[in-house]
């Protein structure tokens, strides 16, 4: 899909994690105008997603549940007319990469073939995994802002005089994405990571004070599953090390980041530049359980209770 420059602007800001936020001070007599009204939206919605890419990080709350269905075509139809191949994402709610949340209310529905048809062959090739004769794709979603109710302004630009206009509202809602991926993606580990923006730490344990290689040799001691969440403990401890924080450097990783992973699609076909013609649901196949979930103390004792 294509991005305007204010769907960017939103991104970069939403993944700036490390700027100290700011929020208006209001005083009798200070003029104020546009700008501190959006500073003020701005500080509540960071602390939001912030607190929630800390807390909770990326991943399936409930719901969102991806499968495919098969829709047979109408009577008037020609004789031999296919039946189309759809893939829907149910009603749910997730937290983004970024912190955002995802709510789909609806169910939403993609024609597979159509969208087959419509990409380029190089793109598909990258994703077929040729030992298996299989194509391999991925559902993602991601928060979307979406200005709706426009409503007359004061024209700003040049011959704007007659009809311009603005949306009044930026609406909350979703982009869900699907891309090819390649059979190496799909056979190393899951493509998603607690904290997209700060990947766990590589190489050999933190150096440690004698204090602590006290702690951490008792710990062992005690039990392996202590032992564990006190080297867990360090490398925590040692998250920021280096500056810790690494942002996107450019617009692709960018929304490789902000990307929650719903479902992988698998295709059974021999050859992928043919398969939007010779396409049913019999040869199409979804695993929901590759996607990040988010447990919360709610949702424990929901399923606890069933």
């Amino acid at each position: 899909m294509s991005l305007t420059a204010e769907d960017i602007a939103t991104l970069n800001q939403d993944a700036d994690l490390d700027e100290p936020l700011r929020r208006v001070a209001y005083e009798a007599g200070m003029l104020l105008g546009l700008e501190a009204t959006r500073d003020e939206q701005v500080y509540h919605r960071r602390r939001l997603t912030r607190q929630q890419y800390w807390l909770h990080g990326a991943g399936t709350l409930a719901g969102l549940r991806v499968r495919v269905e098969s829709v047979p075509p109408p009577a008037s139809a020609p004789a031999g007319t296919a039946a189309r191949v759809r893939l829907l994402v149910g009603p749910g709610i997730g937290i983004d990469g970024l912190g955002r949340e995802i709510l789909v209310h609806e169910t939403h529905c993609l024609d597979l073939a159509d969208w087959l048809g419509a990409q380029d062959q190089t793109t598909l090739a990258d994703g077929f995994d040729v030992a298996n004769t299989r194509l391999n794709l991925r559902i993602s979603a991601r928060y979307q802002d979406c200005p709706v109710a426009a409503q007359p302004v004061l024209a700003r630009k040049l011959n704007l005089g007659t009809d311009a206009v603005a949306a009044s509202r930026i609406a909350d809602a979703v982009a869900l994405e699907i891309e090819a991926e390649s059979p190496a993606a799909v056979a190393a580990t899951p493509p998603f990571t607690p904290w997209p923006l700060h990947g766990p730490l590589d190489g050999p344990m933190p150096p440690l004070s004698e204090a602590e290689t006290i702690a951490l040799a008792a710990a062992d001691l005690e039990s392996a599953a202590a032992g564990a969440r006190m080297r867990m403990r360090l490398r925590l401890l040692h998250l920021f090390d280096g500056g810790g924080w690494s942002p996107p450097g450019t617009l692709s990783d960018l929304l490789g980041r902000a990307r929650l992973p719903l479902a992988r699609v698998a295709i059974q076909t021999p050859d992928p530049a043919t398969v939007a013609g010779t396409l049913t649901a019999a040869v199409v196949s979804v695993d929901n359980l590759s996607r990040p979930f988010v447990p919360t103390a709610a949702q424990l004792a929901h399923l606890g209770g069933a």
